[in-house]
């Protein structure tokens, strides 16, 4: 097979990536130098009968683009210039009148043909570039009708859009173009997220934690003067946690996020005292108010779907609300269990894995630790520590200024 075979064929199959639009009832012109390969009405034919959605299209030979002796020119500089080393930016037009021609064809499409070393070769050119934004050749030999049938299908076959106005066609000129690689918009979102919370944090010491964990309330009503240094002293640190949150970024790099989490921890009580009898429940419900300042990175693997890890330093509240209940046969005094805190603050960190699918909806994997404590020295459980892992459903809604 002789190499000029070989680059035809070559060319014939590999017409870069990219399609051009195909536009609904859309006009093609017809731009011939020297004799002319193709009719128009061959070719709308061939639209036709390849793409039964496109519409009805027009076709016309490009008279004007003829009879204009500066755009002749190029067309003339097109046929001696025409080779398989040259790339699609190496036969952009230089003159400024030819420049402003091309883009004036708005939505109309121009197929430029001419006859080259016993071969014909058709170039396409839009309103989206100046150069050239395909290239076919096919031996001259060929059925014509064969040809503009597969310049169709190669090109005209996909899913026609309406034409658009001249006020939806600059709106759309100040879109960012599809390799912008996703222009940063704002964001705003809201979700529900479930987890598990503990304080022996995985991979850590047994040690630093037995104490904490081994220990029982021995007496609720002594209790309270037993200072410790861990709420996990009183209250089971292992427990399911379930929040609700609503955040904002800008520019997906920098964002706020404000949490409000619940867990529910039952009272390690020591069941061998006699004085627990009598008890039918004793657990705390903790609410935590957490303020998040976020910093994230976002990829798009695919135009319907963005992943962004960030991570998060938040600011936290909690509140510790006790729920007692004594069975009704028992006339223990409570009033002297133990107290914790009104409040505790401290700080939590955050790493985090936002998915999101058609822009809207999103799934976020997140685990931290937060620490909580309190300046008073002689409170019932001064501090606390622990992890936690979760998983949450969010709905976005985004735009860009």
């Amino acid at each position: 097979m002789s190499k000029k075979i070989i680059f035809i064929a070559f060319l014939a199959l590999n017409c870069y990536a990219a399609s051009p639009t195909v536009w609904k009832d859309g006009e093609f012109l017809l731009w011939n130098y020297g004799n002319a390969y193709v009719a128009p009405a061959d070719f709308c034919f061939a639209l036709r009968y390849v793409n039964e959605r496109i519409g009805n299209p027009n076709c016309y030979n490009a008279g004007d683009w003829e009879r204009d002796t500066t755009v002749a020119l190029y067309a003339k500089w097109l046929n001696a210039n025409l080779n398989k080393n040259l790339k699609p930016e190496d036969l952009r037009p230089r003159n400024q009148h030819v420049i402003e021609k091309m883009r004036s064809l708005k939505d109309k499409n121009l197929l430029y043909s001419t006859i080259r070393n016993d071969s014909v070769w058709f170039l396409l050119f839009d309103e989206a570039t100046i150069d050239p934004a395909k290239i076919l050749v096919f031996p001259i030999k060929e059925d014509s009708t064969k040809t503009v049938r597969k310049i169709a299908s190669k090109w005209f076959g996909g899913s026609p859009q309406r034409r658009l106005s001249d006020e939806e066609r600059a709106r759309k000129a100040r879109e960012p173009d599809a390799y912008y690689a996703a222009q940063p918009k704002h964001d705003f979102w809201f979700g529900l997220a479930t987890g598990w919370s503990r304080a022996k944090i995985p991979l850590t010491p047994n040690s630093w934690y037995k104490r904490t964990l081994d220990s029982r309330v021995k007496n609720y009503q002594s209790a309270r003067d037993s200072a410790s240094a861990s709420i996990w002293n009183y209250l089971e640190d292992s427990s399911p946690i379930h929040s609700v949150y609503i955040g904002g970024a800008l520019y997906n790099f920098i964002g706020l996020e404000l949490e409000l989490r619940r867990s529910e921890h039952k009272v390690k009580i020591d069941e061998e005292n006699e004085i627990y009898n009598g008890l039918e429940r004793w657990n705390f419900s903790r609410y935590e108010l957490m303020l998040a300042l976020e910093f994230m990175v976002a990829f798009i693997p695919h135009k319907s779907i963005e992943i962004k890890p960030y991570a998060s330093a938040s600011i936290v509240y909690s509140f510790l609300l006790e729920d007692m209940s004594l069975l009704s046969a028992c006339d223990y005094d409570c009033q002297y269990r133990f107290k914790p805190e009104i409040y505790y603050r401290g700080v939590a960190f955050t790493l985090g894995l936002r998915t999101a699918f058609f822009e809207n909806y999103a799934i976020n994997l997140r685990t931290g630790i937060i620490n909580r404590g309190t300046n008073k020295q002689e409170a019932i459980g001064r501090s606390t520590i622990d992890g936690f892992v979760s998983a949450g459903l969010e709905y976005h809604i985004r735009w860009i200024d």
